[in-house]
């Protein structure tokens, strides 16, 4: 089980890549409907059925409410949610027993919990992001009533960059890319006829969400979405507005210029600050950049241990797995940064 505290909210998921189901329990949801069509699409969308680079492995993923929810509203401060798992095959890992996949979490499991058997990546499987997703498209129904609208999109990929833009202040819902740009296709076909993986860069912007929400330091809006975010198995890094890259700069260009635009309301000439100051929204689009490491299992021959006979040995892995996991992992980080914007809301 992994349970994530917020201010208001609470959820704990349970259940393992290859178990008979996987579930998630969620307190402090505010009672509302359940925009259904909303919760199916991110599903969806985390499954991988766009195909080009994502795993094989395909789950219906319908969703079970046990109790907190009924004829789709929900009617308790508590719920919970079931998947279950249907197209499992263990099989896959017979000859990786007690040899852990080089940089996945398999040697830090056994570190930890002497586990040998890595079955599916066990409860630090990728798998588990779908019951995260039911949250996050819950509390995604709840923002987009308000008004408030969340976008993520595969900004770059395997280095190479797709949609761009001069001004982060300028983004429009209607710019962001839903699919990889031509040459990120290439580059990611490249990649599977490699038997490799590759990395990329996933891009969240939120759009209308009122100023004045989050706190100064431990309780910064930035600190609560880089925890969610970082939740999310493969994230390698979270950047805010430019990010790294400001720290290049002078204050004279770094600042975001304040003005009173034409209807009176007060905003910034750039967004370098990605729509947060001193930890608290100040109306601007929030801008995230959440980097994903390229997935550890290759289909290459890779270098490991034996930690029975305690010798050196390669693997070759089989299985089912993604050449590039963010792009599954769009919805997630939109599901992770909805949630942490609702529990400041509430």
């Amino acid at each position: 089980m992994s349970k994530w505290t917020g201010n208001k909210l609470r959820i704990e998921t349970y259940g393992t890549s290859h178990s008979d189901k996987i579930g998630i329990v969620i307190e402090g949801m505010p009672r509302m409907k359940i925009n259904r069509a909303l919760l199916n699409n991110m599903l969806l969308r985390r499954s991988g059925a766009s195909g080009l680079g994502t795993t094989p492995r395909k789950e219906a993923d319908e969703v079970e409410f046990i109790h907190g929810v009924k004829d789709d509203e929900i009617i308790s401060s508590s719920l919970e949610a079931v998947i279950f798992n249907k197209n499992v095959r263990s099989s896959d890992y017979n000859e990786l027993y007690a040899r852990p996949r080089p940089s996945h979490a398999d040697y830090a499991w056994y570190l930890k919990e002497g586990q040998l058997d890595f079955s599916g990546g066990g409860r630090f499987s990728g798998r588990l992001t779908a019951v995260f997703t039911v949250a996050g498209a819950l509390a995604m129904s709840y923002l987009n009533q308000k008004g408030i609208q969340i976008r993520a999109y595969v900004s770059s990929l395997g280095g190479i960059r797709g949609y761009t833009y001069k001004n982060k202040s300028e983004i429009r819902l209607s710019d962001l890319p839903l699919e990889l740009s031509e040459q990120q296709r290439d580059k990611l076909l490249k990649t599977i006829e490699d038997k490799d993986s590759v990395g990329a860069v996933v891009e969240c912007v939120t759009f209308n969400f009122p100023s004045g929400y989050g706190n100064d330091y431990f309780e910064g809006l930035e600190s609560e979405l880089s925890s969610l975010l970082y939740a999310i198995p493969g994230v390698k890094g979270v950047e805010f507005g430019l990010g790294f890259d400001i720290s290049s700069l002078c204050g004279s260009v770094a600042n975001d210029q304040l003005y009173y635009s034409k209807n009176g309301k007060v905003e910034t000439k750039t967004n370098h600050a990605g729509g947060i100051n001193g930890g608290i929204s100040n109306g601007m689009p929030i801008t995230i950049s959440v980097a994903f490491r390229p997935t550890p299992s290759i289909f290459k021959k890779q270098n490991t241990i034996d930690l029975q006979t305690k010798t050196n040995t390669e693997i070759q892995i089989k299985g089912r797995h993604d050449s590039c996991i963010a792009i599954r992992a769009v919805p997630v980080v939109e599901s992770a940064v909805a949630l942490a914007l609702l529990d400041v809301m509430l």
